[in-house]
């Protein structure tokens, strides 16, 4: 199976060499086995979100540095250029909008959850705050133990290394941006 973001694995590479760790020590960082991320340096896997995540903040990188290292000053993006990223059946679709860079500190990303979609986001432990802006629907968001039902024109700031779950309980398409901000 080849990737769905080549970088990916280019990158996961770099990275990992780049802390002179070896496959063995970057599987014990992170949680994801030595095999698995062999597979994700070679293309040989697709990895999800919460993989991505654990490699990240076990590495304590940010995420978009896994997903491309291309930075321009002055970048125009089209969402139908964009490498989306599924999971959950294909019910959630992230599109790495603005990647990090030292600049800015922040990724940000465009989520859509079809209809009865839920998501539970591994913990970002590299993450200092989360924000989420609703632009279509009405999001349930699970943090920690209380709820919120945000409407689409509603925002919520959050720690992002609480414990949190995207929720779509209605019967049409739930769309937002995330902003994650690293320590």
């Amino acid at each position: 199976m080849m990737s769905q973001l080549p970088k990916v694995g280019q990158n996961l590479r770099r990275l990992r060499n780049s802390l002179g760790l070896s496959l063995d020590e970057a599987s014990k960082l992170t949680g994801v086995s030595k095999a698995m991320l062999g597979q994700i340096e070679r293309g040989e896997s697709s990895p999800t979100i919460s993989t991505l995540w654990k490699i990240s903040s076990g590495l304590k990188v940010n995420f978009t540095s896994l997903l491309d290292d291309e930075q321009n000053e002055l970048v125009l993006v089209k969402k139908d250029d964009i490498k989306a990223i599924k999971e959950e059946e294909g019910k959630m679709v992230l599109y790495p909008i603005f990647q990090f860079s030292s600049k800015s500190g922040v990724d940000v990303f465009l989520v859509e959850l079809d209809p009865g979609c839920k998501h539970i986001s591994a913990t970002h432990k590299n993450v200092l705050e989360e924000m989420v802006l609703v632009i279509e629907g009405t999001l349930t968001l699970k943090v920690e133990k209380e709820i919120y039902e945000i409407k689409a024109g509603n925002s919520l700031k959050f720690d992002g290394s609480l414990n949190h779950t995207y929720m779509n309980k209605g019967n049409e398409k739930v769309a937002f941006h995330n902003i994650e901000i690293y320590k």
